[in-house]
């Protein structure tokens, strides 16, 4: 009952009506389109592209200054393969030139900040109305696994690290139950805190799960060896890492469910998700024009693992135009059985995140370290590395240097997860050296 009061009556008045967004109405929009022809919403993508790129080109400085170097006119872009001539936007692009990016037409524009699970954190800006379209595309996403607002659901997943103030844990809580959402942490994965979790999961008789993929797998092996059956939900959600197969078939067999995985990240929230057929991921192609490139920047050959490339349609607060996020996937944009007009993207390989452990037999997933860390904006690249139980080292390259008081927040917050058993040792470094393939591995778990 609360569920469909929820989704047709409050859940509209307080994003519509309160917080004055367009949420619901580009939901409904994204319900429709999703049934379009790919031709059709090729032609749309060319659409919104052809305005992005007047609208940087404009008022954006960065963008102007070098595409005019370059000899780029914007109006030329006449198909979406003339875009391939568009230089490619890194995260360092962004940090040099970050207020240079941002738009000086009247937007109401907020800063985000990424995780860095490529090991780089990251602030950048959005306007409001992407924040809606993304939003949008998550709900419709989600809804696919039958995961939309208004059901009754619960997350494995990050909480807040370091001192919250009271009255804005208060108003998470309320935030939370407002939208039927418990939140177990996985940052402290103990097996006595594993077993609250599965008490609390017991009682509280979610219809979803959301969780990361890594904690939820830890969870499920948990649950299994204990031999602790817990309550059937309709279905499971992950997200933040690749799902791997015999992943799926461990946490499937535990909880009985369905899993629907799921892409994104912080700069564009879901990029793509698992419909009912799981055959891939159907793009937000909507509100983002996604490639797979090698590294010269040409096209990935079908079949064959690429960087991924993306451009948010509608950001328009600070554009993000053929900007490489850092991950890996499979090239080869197919369609799917289930008659949606939105392509495949076949398989992501680049996004997995180590397990540390502890001698007291507690898993921390690695995405604990990104979360964290998000929160110190001097550090620039870091990378954690457990070579033996007892040891955790937290290589850092940092701008300026971090305070004796950080220093010590920073600590502090990775010991409530590992416990006394372990010691936690900052190093200081000029550079954190890449892998043959081109990457940062951000968790090295090599006991």
């Amino acid at each position: 009952m609360y569920g469909q009061l929820y989704r047709h009556l409050l859940l509209p008045l307080f994003d519509g009506v309160v917080k004055g967004r367009r949420t619901m109405s580009l939901w409904r929009d994204a319900e429709e389109s999703q049934w379009w022809s790919r031709e059709r919403l090729e032609g749309l993508q060319l659409e919104s592209l052809q305005g992005l790129l007047q609208h940087a080109h404009k008022t954006c400085s960065y963008y102007a200054e070098d595409w005019n170097a370059r000899g780029l006119d914007v109006s030329q872009v006449k198909t979406l393969a003339d875009f391939s001539a568009w230089p490619l936007l890194t995260r360092d692009v962004i940090r040099r030139h970050r207020l240079k990016m941002r738009t000086t037409a009247e937007v109401k524009r907020m800063t985000k900040a990424t995780g860095g699970s490529s090991g780089e954190p990251l602030q950048f800006d959005l306007d409001s109305g992407s924040n809606d379209r993304r939003t949008a595309m998550t709900y419709r996403g989600y809804g696919w696994a039958g995961a939309a607002p208004g059901t009754k659901q619960l997350y494995i997943w990050g909480t807040a690290v370091g001192k919250v103030p009271g009255w804005k844990r208060l108003k998470m809580d309320l935030h939370h139950r407002f939208d039927r959402h418990l939140i177990l942490s996985c940052f402290e994965f103990t097996p006595e805190r594993m077993r609250q979790h599965f008490e609390r999961m017991n009682r509280y008789r979610a219809d979803v799960i959301v969780a990361y993929t890594n904690p939820l797998y830890e969870f499920a092996r948990f649950l299994k060896r204990e031999s602790l059956k817990p309550v059937r939900p309709n279905a499971i959600v992950v997200g933040a890492e690749k799902l791997h197969d015999f992943q799926r078939e461990v946490i499937e067999e535990v909880f009985g469910a369905p899993i629907f995985e799921t892409y994104g990240s912080r700069e564009f929230m879901l990029i793509g998700a698992e419909c009912e057929h799981h055959t891939g991921l159907h793009l937000s192609m909507e509100n983002l024009l996604v490639e797979i490139l090698n590294d010269d920047g040409s096209p990935t050959p079908h079949g064959e693992e690429g960087n991924v490339v993306i451009t948010d349609l509608f950001n328009y607060g600070m554009p993000f135009i053929r900007y490489v996020n850092g991950d890996r996937a499979v090239a080869g944009f197919d369609m799917c059985p289930c008659g949606r007009g939105l392509p495949l993207l076949k398989k992501v390989v680049g996004r997995q995140l180590d397990t540390l452990e502890t001698p007291d037999g507690r898993k921390i997933p690695g995405e604990f370290f990104p979360h964290l860390i998000k929160e110190f904006p001097a550090i620039r690249r870091f990378q954690i590395v457990q070579e033996k139980l007892e040891l955790i080292t937290l290589k850092l390259v940092v701008d300026g240097g971090l305070t004796l008081a950080e220093r010590e927040q920073l600590l502090g917050e990775v010991r409530k997860c590992t416990g006394t058993q372990v010691d936690i040792r900052l190093q200081m470094v000029d550079d954190i050296p890449l892998t043959n393939a081109g990457k940062l591995k951000v968790v090295v778990h090599a006991v």
